[in-house]
């Protein structure tokens, strides 16, 4: 379950950083018209338009040239290619020193790729340069949780709870913390806390849903659990745990469909392949039982 959470805690603070890339990169001024494809959805695309825009240098204003750098960046990060996203998070540097979105985008990129030194570097800086950036302490956060330091990183996920009051993450991301270390108690009371302020906060829902599961609550795991798929119905790890609340209420059929689904949408999630395979297993074991029955002792027996 550890990993799980993790992993939670890992797309969620990434999540923060995309948006606020994106919002640099929105802002910027409309000159060329490359601009429309460079803030595209599809990756692919958004990469071509930014190298338009770029190759056109000399036509664009610095914070255009930074903004471009920067949703490129995003794109090569969202297609899993850390290396490009950094080298142009670096560039974006150069044109702009101190851009605190661009500071923390390349953390992003180097904690995906797994340099946890050069992220906590780059999450530092942008502190440093923005002590009321709460999305900077949630980031920092995160690497430090990854570097083993999860009770360092506590501090700063107080102060992002502080500087910003209407987000659930950073309290989440805090549950998450004592979830893993098996304190479950203390993880739901500030799930609680994080959906009292994000209702439909879904690594809130999911996260008090699998304390509840840990605990053998199945029932209120379930309803935590139906709210996150119903809030986000393509989240597979919402799918993963609800099949295994399932499970422990020895619903397998249920199960089954859960793990399936979360497959569907994550083939790689090993949890949900093991999940289905087990649960397959014991509906085969059922199906054979129920197929080896005596018709006699299904039928009613004739007095004598």
């Amino acid at each position: 379950m550890r990993d799980v959470f993790a992993k939670i805690l890992c797309s969620s603070s990434a999540a923060v950083f995309i948006v606020a890339v994106m919002g640099a990169a929105a802002g910027a001024a409309q000159l060329s018209p490359a601009w429309k494809q460079c803030h595209a959805a599809d990756p692919e695309e958004r990469i071509k338009g930014c190298a338009l825009v770029l190759a056109d240098a000399r036509k664009e204003p610095r914070h255009n040239l930074l903004a471009a750098h920067v949703n490129r960046g995003a794109a090569y990060q969202a297609k899993g290619d850390y290396a490009r996203a950094i080298e142009d998070y670096g560039q974006a540097l150069q044109i702009e020193p101190g851009s605190v979105a661009a500071l923390l985008a390349r953390g992003a990129a180097y904690q995906a790729k797994g340099d946890l030194d050069a992220a906590l570097a780059d999450d530092s800086q942008a502190i440093a340069r923005d002590r009321k950036n709460a999305a900077a302490y949630l980031a920092r956060a995160s690497v430090l949780r990854a570097k083993g330091e999860g009770e360092k990183s506590l501090g700063d996920l107080d102060e992002a709870a502080s500087l910003d009051r209407k987000s659930g993450a950073a309290l989440a991301a805090r549950a998450n913390y004592h979830h893993a270390s098996g304190d479950h108690e203390r993880a739901i009371a500030e799930y609680s806390d994080a959906l009292a302020r994000e209702p439909n906060y879904v690594p809130a829902l999911i996260g008090r849903g699998a304390c509840h599961y840990a605990k053998a609550d199945y029932d209120k795991a379930l309803i935590d659990l139906d709210a996150a798929v119903k809030r986000d119905p393509r989240n597979a790890m919402a799918l993963l745990s609800r099949a295994n609340a399932w499970r422990g209420k020895k619903d397998y059929a249920r199960a089954k469909a859960d793990y399936e689904a979360a497959l569907a949408l994550k083939p790689d999630l090993s949890a949900a392949r093991k999940g289905d395979e087990d649960v397959s297993k014991i509906l085969a074991r059922q199906a054979a039982t129920n197929a080896a029955t005596p018709e006699a002792a299904a039928s009613p027996q004739v007095p004598q």
